[in-house]
């Protein structure tokens, strides 16, 4: 037993009383001093670790983990002997949730490719059952086409917003639907042109607004998604070739859209668009332009009707970019141009389009493809089995290019007139190739014709400016081509007193100019002199009771329908009259012809220098009239043939008695080339003897 020993006290363990009683101390209570560095012993071992996981192996750097001056003491490591293993533990991890996997990159896959995969049994099975799921739902039909055909090129790629604005667009036109293979192309056209071309319409605005989608509206390529959505893109090509009447019926919609169909960046993809139900039919890309970009390009103000129904963002004032201008220009030169052979130097520019170097552009609407499809209209059936027929041309779009070509508020710059004043020419041909089978409104091109001179600010007596000029040439059409449009300007007369009059004292004061219509048809002449005549009794009590303008007003159109009524008269008698001198003329030019002394005596004349004399002047004569011989021969042509159907049965029924005045003319004619022929060889050689 050692000197000390420890002895129990008996009073009670303090430092375990304390103790428990810490471990459940009353809010509010100060710690403990052992509670204390409990508490900060652990948040040294929680730095240790996080510093540990942090730095790299001692092993590896050489490099104390604590104070990074050299080899780690035997201290530092008896210290952190217990957190080690989960530090680098941690570390590990950490290390290894940073090294990322290289990605492997995909190989590109074309259209082409993507539809080398398509089967045309494939899609037949497709069709047939969504017909059979959805047998009275043709828009739930054609979104799971559609679904079809974006699963299956949706790993393809193509720069399509890039093509649009760095190719031409006859270039650019099939892509990509000329990669579908023809078998599926056949199924679904076949499928397609059986639809509603309403229901196709409508799904045809889906379409577009997902495939807006990817195209940037200031035109910055770099703000574009390079992958475009080319089985929406092929869908859409293919139904608008199919039913191109699906986007003449979204005309408004574009229309009210302004910018976000027609801004710099997706004015090229409009185009597209267009140039689709080109392929199938020219007239409707034409009447899809005048319907959409032309009101844009005139800055003309929509319609009330058209106000409700467009956005509060949008102006009621659509005006578009001058880059846009000229673009949307040269697409329609192209429209125009496009059913003729080009000349020998054709020039185009970036993006395909005839270049207009001042009016080179070969614009002419007769006897073309786009004249034949302009004279039949655009049809297309309605739900309830009936045909809708629309004017390729119509007349509104006629009266604003003549309204804008003469208004001082217009903006558009002088080349821009120029171009569309030459592409008018055009399109008024177009419109009144449909006139005859209901494919224009006459009408309407009435009612317009008046409104527009009612607005002119010229004088109610005299030739007017050129919007009544033009007006004026338009009315006189219709009237030739529809009887019944006369009745229009009858019951608008009185109403448009002071446009009636202004159109009636320019056609007086430039007759006959334009006036070639109305004479080339019996039926037209009659129907003009007695609208003539019933315009007469429409004003007469303004003529009595009217006072100040209305008064004046009927004074010029009384004036001018009496003088034009005496003019159209009196142009029957004196064409009759001019067709008979020709006609007896012709008739002694043939008899001489066949003579043959005739014959000789005009080839003596002809080695005179008298008679060389006047074969130069003639022939300088033939060289200067040579570019109007068509305009005269088409303006003739009319007259010779109903004169000729006049005078026909006379002919025939005094031909017997004309025999014995034909021979006794013959003699005379004889006798007197006898004559002819002994004076004109006293001209010739000393020897008396005639050249020939």
């Amino acid at each position: 037993m050692s000197q000390w020993q420890t002895v129990k006290s008996n009073k009670p363990d303090v430092r375990k009383k304390r103790s428990s009683e810490s471990t459940v101390a009353p809010a509010g209570r100060i710690e403990t001093t052992d509670s204390v560095f409990s508490a900060l012993d652990s948040w040294y071992d929680n730095k240790q670790e996080q510093r540990v996981s942090h730095q790299k192996p001692a092993e590896d750097s050489g490099v104390s983990q604590l104070d990074g001056k050299g080899p780690a003491s035997e201290t530092s490591e008896d210290s952190s002997s217990s957190h080690a293993p989960h530090a680098v533990e941690r570390r590990v991890r950490h290390e290894a949730s940073k090294a990322k996997k290289p990605k492997a990159k995909r190989p590109k896959v074309t259209p082409s490719q993507a539809a080398s995969g398509l089967d045309s049994s494939q899609f037949a099975e497709i069709l047939a059952s969504v017909q059979h799921s959805y047998p009275d739902n043709q828009l739930s039909q054609l979104q799971t086409v559609g679904d079809h055909l974006l699963t299956a090129f949706q790993t393809s790629e193509l720069p399509f917003n890039k093509m649009l604005n760095e190719q031409p667009l006859e270039k650019v036109t099939d892509v990509p639907l000329q990669d579908l293979p023809q078998e599926v192309k056949h199924i679904l056209e076949k499928y397609a042109a059986q639809l509603d071309v309403h229901i196709v319409s409508q799904f045809v605005q889906n379409i577009l607004e997902a495939v807006l989608d990817t195209v940037p509206l200031d035109g910055n390529l770099k703000h574009s998604i390079p992958k475009a959505k080319v089985g929406l893109l092929i869908f859409l090509s293919l139904l608008l070739r199919a039913a191109p009447a699906a986007l003449l019926l979204r005309s408004q919609a574009l229309l009210l859209g302004g910018k976000i169909f027609s801004g710099p960046g997706r004015l090229h993809l409009l185009l597209w668009l267009i140039n689709q139900t080109v392929r199938c039919n020219p007239a409707m890309g034409v009447a899809i332009w005048l319907r959409v970009l032309l009101p844009q390009i005139l800055g003309m103000q929509l319609p009330s009707v058209m106000q409700k129904t467009a956005s509060a963002a949008e102006p009621a004032v659509l005006v578009m970019a001058s880059q846009g201008i000229s673009t949307s220009l040269d697409y329609l030169d192209g429209l125009l141009s496009s059913t003729h052979e080009p000349p020998l130097q054709q020039h185009t520019n970036d993006h395909g389009f005839p270049e207009w170097h001042g009016g080179s552009a070969n614009l002419r609407a007769s006897n073309s493809v786009l004249h034949r499809l302009s004279a039949l209209g655009l049809r297309y059936p309605e739900p309830d089995n009936t045909h809708m027929v629309e004017a390729v041309v119509p007349p509104a779009a006629l009266e604003a290019i003549v309204r804008s070509q003469f208004s001082e508020s217009s903006h558009l710059q002088t080349s821009y007139r120029i171009r569309l004043l030459k592409q008018y020419e055009v399109l008024r041909e177009l419109a009144f190739a449909g006139a005859k089978q209901g494919g224009f409104s006459c009408e309407e091109s009435i009612r317009l014709t008046l409104d527009t001179a009612v607005m002119s600010e010229g004088p109610y007596e005299g030739s007017g400016d050129e919007s009544v000029d033009q007006g004026a040439r338009n009315a006189l059409c219709c009237i030739a081509c529809d009887s019944q449009t006369a009745s229009v300007w009858e019951s608008r007369h009185k109403q448009q007193l002071k446009g009636s009059t202004r159109v009636l004292q320019h056609l007086l004061h430039v007759y006959p100019k334009h006036f070639q219509p109305i004479q080339a048809s019996t039926q037209a002449k009659a129907t003009m002199i007695r609208m003539l005549q019933v315009l007469r009794q429409r004003h007469h009590n303004q003529l009595t009771t009217g006072k100040g303008w209305a008064r004046s007003c009927a004074k010029a159109s009384e004036a001018a329908s009496v003088a034009l009524q005496q003019k159209l008269r009196n142009r029957s008698s004196a064409v009759g009259a001019w067709v008979l001198v020709c006609l007896m003329f012709g008739l002694a030019v043939m008899a001489l012809a066949y003579n043959p002394e005739a014959q000789e005596a005009f080839h003596a004349l002809s080695q005179t220098s008298a008679g060389q004399q006047v074969l130069a002047a003639a022939h300088k004569v033939q060289v200067q009239i040579a570019p109007y011989s068509d305009t005269v021969r088409e303006f003739v042509t009319p007259y010779v043939q109903q004169a000729s159907a006049r005078v026909a049965p006379a002919l025939n029924s005094v031909k017997g008695q004309m025999t014995p005045y034909a021979q006794q003319m013959g003699k005379f004619l004889s006798a007197s080339l006898q004559q002819v022929k002994a004076s004109l060889q006293s001209l010739t050689a000393p020897s008396g003897q005639v050249v020939r």
